[in-house]
């Protein structure tokens, strides 16, 4: 009886959704690694759009959320896949709304976030021919229909505090995050390896703004260490990074932005560590359009050709700069440099 009501619950719950979405959805290879074989997973041809759908906590208008629904934005407009957003705001909903979608046959299903993901793990056995990514999810995974879609930001961050270290003035650097979560830190973890890959010397001040979705806190955070001297900081911290780049704006430092690309917020941003998560989006999801899918951990990186860095920062450089960044990230990319034994 309490599987036929869950199973009544969830058409449902796909019937509102489809009527739902309508407004918020839509017309707005990777490098595999692990154990799992790769397995065909391409559509029926029905003569329908292949629909797929992003499940996040975190609403459009946040910037991560935004930056990842470009992916989606481009599997439309290059690909013709019919794309939903479910903004998934009561955890307590978690479960049908992730049934919902899959009884509508969305396929892939991306979930974004550690409680969306958690759940997802959860279900996934009950729709063995659906397709899961779970972004930025470190969760274990063996689940043989899940993919773990990892773009780390350590390698950007590495790039950014390399140039950092090779523009301060004052041989002090700053990084903002917004909470002392693992995925976060490791944007601090790559900032600090690249900046001392530079110059062994070099002082990095480190804050977290407590929320991120304060741009008041980030701020108030940046000003502190702006006291301390330094005179470039990097800011990860979502929303509340706005204010730490308006602090960096008034105190007439530089600034560096985090995931997309930045330098039209002020002129104090010279540079952005990108996370390619929209390239990611797309390559998988034309990947499956092919029939191929990898259960697993799934990662992007400088040798997947990710975007680290945007070219309008670079092309600002000086040529002598350009040379070793450019010569840095060909070392990366070929194995000469292991950044992560920085």
């Amino acid at each position: 009886m309490k599987k036929i009501w869950k199973s009544t619950f969830a058409l449902l719950m796909a019937l509102t959704l489809l009527v739902s979405l309508a407004a918020c959805g839509g017309s707005p290879a990777a490098a595999p690694s692990g154990d799992a074989a790769p397995q065909a997973a391409a559509p029926a041809d029905d003569g329908k759009k292949p629909l797929t759908c992003l499940i996040t906590e975190v609403p459009k208008g946040a910037p991560f959320t935004d930056l990842t629904w470009l992916g989606f934005e481009k599997l439309e407009a290059e690909e013709g896949m019919d794309i939903k957003m479910v903004e998934a705001m009561d955890k307590a909903e978690y479960p049908e709304q992730i049934r919902a979608m899959a009884q509508l046959g969305a396929n892939p299903i991306y979930a974004m976030f550690d409680t969306v993901n958690e759940v997802v793990l959860d279900v996934a056995d009950e729709f063995p021919d659906t397709k899961f990514y779970l972004i930025d999810c470190e969760m274990e995974n063996s689940e043989p229909n899940c993919a773990n879609l990892i773009v780390d930001p350590y390698e950007a961050s590495f790039i950014a505090g390399f140039v950092a270290a090779k523009t301060t003035e004052t041989g002090k650097l700053g990084w903002i995050g917004h909470t002392d979560h693992p995925t976060i830190t490791r944007f601090r973890d790559g900032y600090t390896a690249g900046a001392r890959y530079a110059n062994p010397d070099i002082v990095v001040e480190s804050a977290f703004t407590g929320d991120p979705s304060d741009p008041v806190k980030g701020q108030e955070t940046a000003k502190i260490i702006i006291d301390r001297g330094v005179d470039v900081i990097f800011q990860s911290a979502n929303q509340s990074g706005m204010g730490v780049i308006k602090a960096c704006g008034e105190a007439g430092i530089k600034c560096i932005g985090v995931d997309e690309w930045q330098g039209d917020v002020d002129p104090c941003v010279f540079w952005s560590a990108l996370k390619d998560i929209d390239g990611a989006i797309y390559k998988t999801g034309k990947d499956f359009l092919a029939g191929n899918f990898t259960a697993g951990r799934v990662e992007f990186g400088i040798k997947t050709d990710s975007r680290v860095y945007d070219q309008r920062d670079f092309d600002k450089l000086p040529a002598e700069l350009q040379t070793e960044v450019s010569q840095l990230v060909e070392d990366i990319k070929t194995g000469k440099v292991d950044v992560f034994s920085k």
